[in-house]
């Protein structure tokens, strides 16, 4: 009986690998390639005992705590030390994303799109397909986690033995899986591929913050997030791998649980039924622009709470900056010389990670162009008298000014929480000052995106890619060392580091212009190309 539940898995999994076979082949290689080439890097920077010294004070504050984890090693910080303290948590978090979209594409979204009933028609198993997307997860996570290791192994340097390399490797792979089998709970109890995202995504910031809060003051907080677990692994210091064994089992019940729920539901539907809507519509739906932010109101209100908490967890740790400085005799030293607090120290990078959290929604709601498009409700609305304009611009909108609000939000929340904690909080109006700043970063991110749907529409994930890249120019430019004309390629890295730096006008004028001047193209463009399918 129970067979028969699974029946055609087998040819199901290949038929899923084949499928994915370029964005797997893509995800494991970019991973492992970028968290191997980092090591000789690393090596560099911390070649000299006084800046080793001087970046472990640094990494030792609660700043740094809450956005990549506690120090391990400090004793003897070896090149491995530093490269899983800088390191782990963010390869993690993107192993995640990489299973939220794998198991989310081939259960949800093909349900929506009326794959898996034609699957469904042919002799196979009810739970064929959840189970083949999981052990597809499995598998994928299983030669991400070992490609990882092998390729950190090519790279070792002092501190780094094969046990560690591989445990690195084992990290990614077991919260990937992890968050796999959360998204496919998500996928039985939502119903619609956007929930399922959403639920997701917000599942990973949520288990984050604990781990950031957990770090910093309550380490059972820690314990209880995936992220948090994976950190006490102490790779390349005590190889710990304990934390892997309790993350496998949790994805294992996840998992039962997921083909437990699959049972009980009918193809198509979710557990949790979707609300009747009224009879007519109200007026605000009788324009495009006013359907489209009826469509992403949730995500909208979603995403404001996650950018205003994640912004108030940032500034209660102003409050131990003051502590920590007074206890440390050489960033006392090091602080004593500028005009400058550690506060503000702090900001500069703070706000410039928080903006670039924030333009992960801006990007997906810009992005809605090119999926409703490709889902075919694109089509029934531009049938009626709505032109190709219209509907572009009723989505660009929308994004450009949550954008502003999630900016105002960013300084709120660091305004609220920090003068909770501290009486050295900088004003209000510094914070609204540092964060939009960011803004004409924003508009050349969306024109970015708008420009591939336009004219790549089939490749609007690479936006993301770009993004991805600006963190990594920006955030681990100072601690690299990159050279300045790499940080100059992602407009984030033409933004002044106000407060410490006052802001430049002219940069700022630019890249608008420039942002301006993508949109304009990519409306065009979006109005002279065919339409996109699925």
């Amino acid at each position: 009986m129970y067979k028969d539940l699974f029946a055609g898995g087998s040819i199901l999994t290949k038929l899923i690998m084949r499928r994915d076979r370029i964005r797997l082949v893509i995800w494991i290689f970019g991973i492992a390639g970028f968290v191997a080439a980092l090591v000789p890097v690393i090596k560099e920077f911390f070649a000299e005992g006084d800046e080793v010294r001087v970046m472990l004070e640094m990494m030792q504050n609660p700043a740094m705590i809450a956005i990549i984890g506690p120090v391990y090693g400090a004793e003897h910080y070896t090149t491995g030390a530093a490269h899983a303290n800088m390191m782990l948590l963010f390869s993690v978090i993107i192993g995640a994303i990489m299973n939220i979209f794998l198991i989310a594409r081939h259960t949800r979204q093909d349900e929506e799109l009326g794959r898996l009933e034609i699957i469904r028609a042919l002799p196979v198993g009810r739970l064929c397909n959840l189970a083949s997307c999981l052990w597809t997860a499995l598998c994928i996570n299983g030669i991400l986690g070992v490609t990882t290791g092998y390729a950190l192994n090519c790279f070792r340097e002092a501190g780094m033995d094969l046990g560690g390399c591989m445990l690195f490797g084992a990290g990614i792979g077991s919260v990937g899986m992890f968050f796999g089998a959360l998204t496919a709970v998500f996928a039985q109890i939502s119903s619609n591929n956007r929930k399922v995202m959403g639920f997701s995504f917000l599942s990973l910031f949520l288990f984050y913050i604990l781990r950031a809060i957990g770090d910093v003051k309550i380490e059972e907080l820690s314990l209880i997030s995936p992220l948090g677990l994976v950190l006490r692994t102490k790779t390349f210091v005590e190889n710990n791998w304990w934390p892997i064994v309790i993350i496998l089992g949790m994805s294992i019940i996840l998992s039962l649980v997921a083909l437990l729920l699959a049972m009980r539901r009918d193809l198509g539907s979710g557990l949790i039924a979707e609300k009747e809507g009224k009879s007519h519509g109200g007026g605000l739906l009788s324009s495009p622009m006013g359907l489209s932010l009826k469509l992403m109101s949730t995500a909208i209100i979603i995403w404001m709470l996650v950018v205003f908490i994640f912004a108030a967890m940032y500034g209660s740790i102003f409050g131990d900056l003051d502590e920590f400085l007074a206890n440390n005799a050489l960033l006392m030293g090091i602080f004593a010389g500028t005009d400058f607090s550690l506060i503000d120290q702090f900001i500069t990078l703070l706000v410039a990670v928080m903006s670039m959290i924030a333009a992960i929604p801006v990007i997906s709601f810009m992005n809605r162009i090119s999926s409703e498009e490709r889902h075919g409700y694109a089509e029934q609305i531009l049938t009626k008298s709505v032109s190709r304009g219209a509907q572009f611009f009723a989505y660009l909108i929308p994004t450009l000014a949550v954008s502003v609000v999630f900016q105002l939000l960013t300084a709120l929340g660091f305004y609220v929480a920090g003068s909770a904690v501290s009486d050295e909080i900088p004003s209000l109006k510094q914070f609204v000052q540092a964060s939009l700043a960011y803004l004409p970063a924003f508009f050349v991110i969306i024109g970015v995106a708008g420009m591939l749907i336009a004219f790549l529409p089939g490749k609007t994930s690479l936006s993301y890619l770009y993004l991805g890249y600006s963190f990594f120019a920006v955030y681990f430019g100072e601690l690299i060392k990159l050279p300045e004309w790499m940080k100059k390629l992602t407009p984030f890295g033409h933004v002044s580091r106000y407060p410490v730096e006052e802001i430049k006008v002219l940069p700022l004028v630019i890249m608008t212009l420039l942002g301006v001047g993508l949109l304009a193209i990519s409306s065009i463009g979006y109005r002279k190309r065919d339409m996109e399918f699925s």
